[in-house]
C-alpha cells in the first residue's frame, strides 16, 4: 500500500496569480511565491479579490494542487483578482493581511475538508466556498457518517470499528472486506481484501489513526453523483480497467485506469434512486452549498444502491468526476467554478 503523509508547514506561501496564464500552478508558486511578510500585490479595486487556499498539509496535497490549477485559471477568466495560498499554520494571519472578499477552499483532506478552515473563516467572517463546519466534519468521518446514514434509512454495508489496541490477529470479519481509515479522502489508506489474498490483518500498520472501519465488501458497479447547491445533476459510472479492484488513488488521478460512463448506463429507476438518495443525504448533512460528490456501489443483484460516502470537497482536476457530470447540464468547468464562487458564504 502506498503511504501518504501529512506535513508541517510553518509559513504559508503566497503568490499573485494575475499573470499566471497557462503555467502549472505548482511550478509557478515555486518560482514566484513568498511568505506573507514579503508579499506585495497590486490591489485591483475594480475586481473582487478571491484567495484560493490549496495544497496545504494533508496527505492529499498534490491532488489539491491539481484542483487549484484549474480553479485559478477559471477565476482569472471570470475577471477576479486571484491570490493563491499554499496553506501553512499561519493561515489566519495571512488572510487577515490579504483581506480577500472570499476564499475558494481548494484544500482536500485534513484542515480543509474536515471543517477546520471553514470554522476559522466563520470566526473571521470571510465568505468561503463549500460546506460549513458541521457538514464538512461529519461527512469526513466515516464512522459518524455511517451512523447518521443508518439512522436516516440510507443503505450502507455492514461494518465494524477496529482499534489498534484490540490487537486482532485474524480477519475481523469474513472475507471479502474493505479496510478504511476513518478520516482520509482520495481512497488514501484503503485496502480491499479478498478470500484468495495473501494478507495478514495482524500486520496492518494503522498508518492513518488508531481506529479503522472494516466494511463488508459489496460487489457491484461504482456510481458517482454530483450535487450542485443541493440539486443532484447527474450520475456517472466508473468502469475499472487494467485489473483495478476499486477506485483507488492511482485510478482517480492517472489516465487509463478507468473509463467514465456518462450518463451511467443503468436502469432508469436505479438512476433516479441514486439522484434522490444523494439529495436526501446532502439534506441530512446540510450540504446545501457548493459542489458535492456522492459515491455508491450499485448492486444489480439486489437492485440497491449502497452508500459509500458524501464528499464535500470533490476534486476539480482534469480527470475529476463532478466537472464531467456538470456537462450533462451544459455547465462548463469555468461555469461550474462561477456557480461555486457566487455561492460563497460564512455561517453566522
Amino acid at each position: 500500500m502506498e503511504k501518504f503523509n501529512t506535513i508541517y508547514i510553518e509559513n504559508s506561501i503566497i503568490v499573485d496569480c494575475t499573470d499566471k496564464g497557462s503555467a502549472i500552478l505548482k511550478k509557478y508558486i515555486e518560482k514566484n511565491g513568498c511568505a506573507i511578510d514579503k508579499f506585495h500585490t497590486n490591489s485591483q479595486a475594480s475586481k473582487k479579490h478571491i484567495a484560493v487556499v490549496g495544497a496545504g498539509m494533508s496527505a492529499e496535497r498534490e491532488v489539491s494542487f491539481m484542483s487549484s490549477n484549474g480553479i485559478v485559471d477559471s477565476l482569472l477568466e471570470l475577471g477576479y483578482q486571484v491570490t493563491f495560498v499554499d496553506m501553512g499554520v499561519d493561515i489566519a494571519h495571512v488572510l487577515t493581511s490579504l483581506k480577500p472578499d472570499a476564499v475558494f477552499n481548494a484544500l482536500h483532506g485534513t484542515y480543509g475538508e474536515d471543517g477546520f478552515l471553514p470554522g476559522m473563516l466563520n470566526i473571521m467572517q470571510i465568505p468561503y466556498t463549500g460546506c460549513g463546519v458541521m457538514a464538512s466534519s461529519i461527512a469526513f468521518n466515516k464512522k459518524k457518517s455511517q451512523e447518521i446514514f443508518r439512522a436516516n434509512g440510507v443503505k450502507v454495508a455492514e461494518s465494524i470499528i477496529v482499534r489498534k489496541s484490540d490487537n486482532i490477529k485474524g480477519d475481523p470479519i469474513p472475507r471479502p472486506y474493505v479496510i478504511k481509515p476513518l478520516t482520509q479522502g482520495s481512497s488514501v489508506g484503503i485496502e480491499v481484501v479478498f478470500a484468495e489474498d495473501d494478507f495478514s490483518f495482524a500486520e496492518y500498520d494503522f498508518a492513518y489513526g488508531e481506529e479503522i472501519m472494516v466494511e463488508q465488501y459489496v460487489k457491484g458497479r461504482e456510481l458517482q453523483v454530483a450535487v450542485l447547491n443541493g440539486r443532484a445533476i447527474g450520475v456517472l459510472e466508473i468502469k475499472l480497467l487494467k485489473g483495478k479492484r476499486f477506485y483507488d488513488y492511482e485510478t482517480k488521478y492517472t489516465e487509463g485506469f478507468a473509463e467514465h460512463l456518462l450518463p451511467a448506463p443503468i436502469a432508469e429507476d436505479a438512476y433516479n434512486s441514486a439522484l434522490a438518495i444523494s439529495e436526501h443525504a446532502c439534506k441530512i448533512f446540510e450540504c446545501d452549498t457548493g459542489m458535492i460528490r456522492v459515491e455508491f456501489i450499485y448492486s444489480e443483484a439486489e437492485n440497491q444502491c449502497y452508500m459509500l460516502e458524501v464528499n464535500t470537497h470533490p476534486g476539480m482536476t482534469p480527470l475529476s468526476i463532478c466537472p464531467e457530470i456538470a456537462t450533462l447540464q451544459d455547465i462548463t468547468y469555468t461555469g461550474l467554478v462561477d456557480q461555486i464562487i457566487k455561492n460563497a458564504k460564512f455561517e453566522k
